[in-house]
């Protein structure tokens, strides 16, 4: 038979450590929602405003101040296509959604060389996204236009039954701030994805 001893100091100094890490844990849980929003407020966007997907059941949100254009493409392949410009004109991108008739990643390889072939790119980096379960990309690259503008681009890819959601944020190269980034992941992760019945 063994006999167990239990060292009390040692394991009360255990027990502290582990509620310690607990506390620390919903703090930054707790902190990280908030820098968020601080993020938000400082480059000005007080309010999201909703948007519809009807014919996919998608809903998502771009900020109040923004200006938008919903505009319609014929031939059944780009199914929603909705532009937007920040108030200060800092920021323009656009929402699409698209129906998916080939893999996500050769569609992206196809989008890339159709956009070296009006641009110059580079620093291009594709990386996995993942939201909700559901599988993504995430696309950085810096632009410089035929006129010679420069912009940092950040686009999403987010894969939702036999479509996907698009989201392009571009910023000219002299009015990017750091925390940009976490602003447009912020949008992206205010999708609502529900189920075709």
């Amino acid at each position: 038979m063994k006999l167990i001893i239990i060292d009390k100091k040692k394991t009360g100094v255990f027990m502290i450590i582990v509620g310690l890490m607990l506390v620390l844990f919903c703090l930054e849980v707790n902190f990280e929602g908030k820098l968020k929003l601080t993020s938000l407020i400082q480059n000005n966007i007080s309010s999201l405003k909703l948007y519809n997907v009807t014919e996919k059941n998608i809903t998502y949100k771009l900020p109040g101040e923004w200006a938008t254009q919903q505009e319609k493409f014929s031939g059944g392949e780009l199914i929603y296509h909705n532009r937007f410009i920040s108030n200060k004109g800092d920021i323009h991108g656009y929402v699409d959604v698209w129906n998916l008739r080939q893999d996500l990643k050769i569609f992206l390889e196809q989008s890339r060389e159709i956009s070296k072939s009006q641009n110059i790119i580079s620093g291009y980096k594709l990386a996995d996204f993942y939201y909700n379960d559901r599988d993504g990309f995430k696309v950085v690259y810096s632009m410089t236009t035929k006129a010679g503008d420069k912009y940092k681009a950040y686009e999403y890819f987010i894969k939702c039954d036999e479509s996907f959601i698009r989201f392009a944020f571009y910023v000219n190269q002299i009015e990017f701030k750091e925390n940009m980034p976490m602003n447009f992941e912020t949008i992206v992760k205010a999708v609502d994805i529900r189920q075709q019945n």
